[in-house]
């Protein structure tokens, strides 16, 4: 009996956790470049109805195995969906999108690298192109004028100074990954590379991954499919809400037989 109800609790947990990252994505929707993530269950052990002490089961008898019984589930992983998003045009000049696979690499203020899909870009004090959260891309390494900027579908970042003189100031490159599933999320809408992931390795735009200026990646939420999930979520808690009152009440049952 008491399995019973730790196997209508653990599902009551996966269920809440599901609904948690739900919500999550549902709170990201409008954010630029967000990743949604998934949640991945696995079923707990199996318990045996036939065990030390108790009489064979005719199955056992005709040479059958026992009948097993689940004794719940959980959440084995929570994966990020890295499918990309839609793209929408803002005709902003440091608006940027990746057309294909790559993060953007981002400079944190210890020195360490980590990476987005978030091309929101603005000038930090010092003129250096940086994220909506004020960390430095990687590169390019130079300061950005007050003019018009260039970022081509190759990243090769260029300035028209007041005289009409052009002006390279670099290449913004991207980061790829072997297994971007193993990157670590670290919040701001950022992740950061892991063992599971692999190191990163340098990715030129051009060609089939490419960049767009003046657009922006939207998240790849689909409210439609969120809230359709949120729905069997919450249903599929209630039952088993339901399921472990209706196991209390029966074993207060057996409890008041005994007395």
């Amino acid at each position: 009996m008491f399995w019973r109800l730790n196997s209508a609790a653990s599902a009551m947990k996966a269920q809440q956790q599901r609904m948690d990252v739900i919500a999550h994505n549902v709170a990201n929707v409008n954010t630029t470049g967000f990743r949604r993530n998934d949640v991945l269950f696995a079923d707990l052990l199996y318990q045996s109805m036939e065990g030390p002490g108790r009489p064979a089961m005719p199955s056992a008898v005709l040479g059958q195995k026992p009948v097993a019984a689940g004794t719940g589930s959980r959440t084995s992983a929570i994966r990020t969906d890295f499918r990309g998003g839609t793209l929408v045009q803002t005709g902003e000049m440091l608006h940027v999108a990746i057309v294909g696979d790559g993060f953007f690499r981002v400079q944190l203020p210890s020195g360490e690298e980590v990476y987005t899909r978030d091309g929101s870009f603005r000038k930090d004090s010092d003129g250096y192109l940086a994220t909506a959260d004020g960390f430095r891309l990687a590169l390019p390494p130079l300061p950005v004028p007050e003019c018009e900027v260039v970022i081509a579908a190759d990243g090769q970042v260029t300035v028209t100074l007041p005289t009409g003189e052009s002006r390279d100031l670099g290449r913004l490159e991207l980061a790829a990954f072997a297994n971007p599933g193993g990157l670590a999320r670290i919040g701001n809408n950022l992740f950061a590379a892991t063992e599971n992931s692999g190191p990163p390795q340098v990715l030129l735009p051009g060609g089939q991954t490419h960049l767009q200026q003046g657009w922006l990646e939207q998240a790849n939420v689909d409210l439609a499919t969120e809230m359709t999930d949120l729905l069997c979520s919450q249903r599929a808690y209630q039952v088993s809400a339901r399921a472990l009152q209706t196991l209390d009440e029966m074993l207060e049952i057996a409890n008041r037989l005994q007395r």
